[in-house]
C-alpha cells in the first residue's frame, strides 16, 4: 500500500533520526548514507540511533518513489503539510540512486560484487596488503620430519579517495518558480544517471589499465586495424586472452567490450575456419542481438569513453578496447562517499547551487587474473 506524504510526514516528522537530517542540512549539505529519516546511516549505527523496523522502512521508502516530487515541493510550503520539507532530501536521493543504480556497473566489475562502503574506510586513503602469487609453495616432507616453512610475500595497492568528483544540477530560480517540477526532476534524474556512468567509466579506467597489485595483465594489441576478433587476429582475441588468463591459473568469467568491437569483428569470427558465421550465433545476433555470454563469460556493453579510444572521420569507433576477467581477484573498489548533495541546506530554496558528489577509487589485485585487447 502506497502511503501518502502527510502519513509518511506523521510517521518520521517526531523521530531522532528526522532531527539529525534537519541538523545535517544546517550543515549544508545531505548524505543518506551518513544520516537518514529511517536510522540506518553508517554515523547512526555507530551511535546506536533506533532504526525504523524493515517494514516499516520498506513501506515508506517505496512511497517516497512514487509520490511525485512536485507534491514534496508544493506541500512542504508554510500552507503545506509540518515536516514535508525534510522529506524532499530523501526524494531528491531515492531520485538519484534509482537513475544512478541503472548505469553504475561498477560492483559487477569488482571483486564479488561488492564495493567498500564508506564506514569501513578509515581515512582519505586505504592501504591494501596483497599475496604475492606462488610465495606460499606446499612441500611434501615425511612422517616426523620438519616441515619446511614458509614467508609470505606480499605487495601493496592504495585506494585514494582524496579527489572529489562532482555534477551541479543546473536547477535556475527559474524553475522554482515558475514550478517547473517535472524539468526540476529530469535534471535531478539526468544527475545521476551521469554519477552512474562516470562511477563505471573511474573503475574502467583502472581496470583495461592493471598497474597496481601483483602480476602483469595479459594481451595487447589486436593486431588488425579497428577490429576486435572472437578468434583468428593476427595478434591478440577472445580466445588468446582466455588461454593466457587460463595458463596464469584463472578462470575469466566476466568480458567487458563494445557494441562497436561486437559487430567489427567478434560476431563475424566465430569459426573463422569455416569462413561464416555459425548458425546459432547467426541467429542471435539478429535476433537477440549481441551474446550475453561468451566463453563461460558473462558480457557487458559498455558505451564509456574508456573503451572508445577513438572516433574516425566517418562517425565509426575506432581503437576499442575489450577486457577479460575473473571477478574474484581483479578489481577492488571502495567508495568514501555516494550521491551526497552538497551546499544544500534549504530543502527547496537550495536546490538552485546545489551538486552531487562522490569519492570512489578502485585498483587492481592480481593483474594477470585480467587480459585486455586493444584494437590498432
Amino acid at each position: 500500500m502506497v502511503l501518502g506524504l502527510q502519513e509518511i510526514t506523521k510517521r518520521t516528522a517526531e523521530l531522532e533520526s528526522a532531527k539529525q537530517v534537519k541538523n545535517m542540512l544546517s550543515a549544508g549539505y545531505f548524505d543518506f548514507e551518513e544520516f537518514n529519516v529511517f536510522g540506518t546511516g553508517a554515523t547512526q549505527r555507530e551511535q546506536r540511533i533506533t532504526e525504523m523496523k524493515q517494514e516499516d522502512r520498506k513501506q515508506i521508502m517505496e512511497s517516497i518513489r512514487k509520490i511525485p516530487l512536485r507534491e514534496f515541493i508544493a506541500r512542504s510550503g508554510a500552507a503545506g503539510i509540518a515536516g514535508a520539507a525534510y522529506l524532499i532530501p530523501t526524494k531528491i536521493y531515492t531520485t538519484l540512486f534509482d537513475s544512478a543504480v541503472e548505469e553504475d556497473h561498477t560492483a559487477w566489475l569488482s571483486i564479488n560484487g561488492t564495493i567498500i562502503p564508506a564506514d569501513q574506510i578509515g581515512g582519505t586513503t586505504m592501504k591494501v596488503d596483497i599475496a604475492v602469487d606462488d610465495s606460499y609453495v606446499v612441500h611434501p616432507f615425511a612422517s616426523g620430519g620438519q616441515m619446511a616453512t614458509e614467508t609470505i610475500a606480499t605487495t601493496q595497492a592504495t585506494l585514494d579517495f582524496s579527489t572529489t568528483y562532482g555534477i551541479n544540477f543546473r536547477i535556475t530560480n527559474d524553475l522554482i518558480e515558475d514550478s517547473q517540477f517535472e524539468l526540476i526532476d529530469m535534471h535531478v534524474r539526468n544527475a545521476g544517471r551521469e554519477m552512474g556512468e562516470f562511477a563505471t567509466n573511474l573503475a574502467l579506467t583502472v581496470l583495461k589499465t592493471a598497474t597496481d597489485g601483483d602480476g602483469t595483465v595479459n594481451g595487447g594489441a589486436s593486431g588488425d586495424a579497428d577490429q576486435t576478433k572472437f578468434y583468428g587476429a593476427t595478434t591478440e582475441d577472445l580466445v588468446d586472452l582466455h588461454k593466457a588468463i587460463l595458463a596464469d591459473r584463472y578462470v575469466p568469467n566476466k568480458i567487458v567490450t563494445t557494441y562497436e568491437a561486437w559487430y567489427h569483428n567478434i560476431v563475424g569470427t566465430v569459426f573463422i575456419g569455416a569462413g561464416t558465421y555459425s548458425e546459432p550465433w547467426a541467429y542471435n545476433a539478429a535476433i537477440e542481438g549481441p551474446a550475453k555470454r561468451m566463453l563461460a563469460c558473462d558480457v557487458l556493453y559498455s558505451t564509456l569513453p574508456s573503451l572508445h579510444c577513438a572516433t574516425d572521420a566517418a562517425g565509426t569507433f575506432t581503437d576499442c578496447v575489450t577486457i577479460m576477467f575473473d571477478d574474484k581477484y581483479a578489481l577492488l573498489t571502495g567508495r568514501k562517499r555516494w550521491l551526497r548533495i552538497e551546499n544544500y541546506s534549504e530543502p527547496v530554496r537550495d536546490l538552485v547551487g546545489a551538486a552531487v558528489s562522490m569519492r570512489q577509487d578502485s585498483v587492481t589485485v592480481y593483474n594477470d587474473s585480467i587480459g585486455v585487447i586493444t584494437e590498432d
